[in-house]
């Protein structure tokens, strides 16, 4: 039997890139919705697909999308991954919950983290909320949400 040595875990790149990504009309004004603390949806006058968040056309049938439109913001998680292990650049220390979220009104879904609940007990189907940033960390990004707790939660 051939022993490999140890695995090579990190390294260090000498290569570095900057790029720039352009959220398009229609994802801009979902982004600058959640700086309001408003989820911004729009829905396909053709077959009446609500994207959350919005492009600029259906996926389906190419259709210009309507005119932006509020959602409550509470969904159903729809499958959920509990990351347990560390690794280079997390942001969370785990144990932690990211889940697909389908925000009710919308026919697509959102990924974010779940938390306020232990891992072992988030299930599919359950309902969820944003637990959203403070006033002044408000930005236009998906960070304006800290993250998605059971219905009923604490006022984290």
């Amino acid at each position: 039997m051939v022993t490999l040595p140890a695995p090579v875990t990190t390294f260090t790149s000498p290569f570095k890139m900057d790029y720039t990504y352009v959220a398009g009309g229609g994802r801009s004004l979902f982004l600058r919705g959640l700086a309001r603390r408003e989820l911004l949806a729009r829905r396909c006058p053709g077959c009446a697909q609500v994207y959350l968040p919005p492009p600029e056309f259906c996926s389906r049938c190419l259709t210009e999308l309507s005119a932006p439109f509020p959602l409550a913001g509470t969904g159903t998680v729809r499958t959920f991954c509990v990351v347990n292990f560390p690794f280079p650049g997390q942001r969370f220390d785990p144990p932690y919950a990211v889940a697909q979220i389908q925000v009710h009104g919308a026919d697509t879904r959102l990924m974010h983290l779940v938390r306020e609940i232990d891992s072992a007990a988030l299930e599919i189907g359950m309902e969820v909320e944003p637990v959203w940033a403070e006033e002044a960390e408000l930005t236009h990004s998906l960070d304006s949400i800290r993250y998605f707790r059971p219905v009923g939660g604490s006022d984290a």
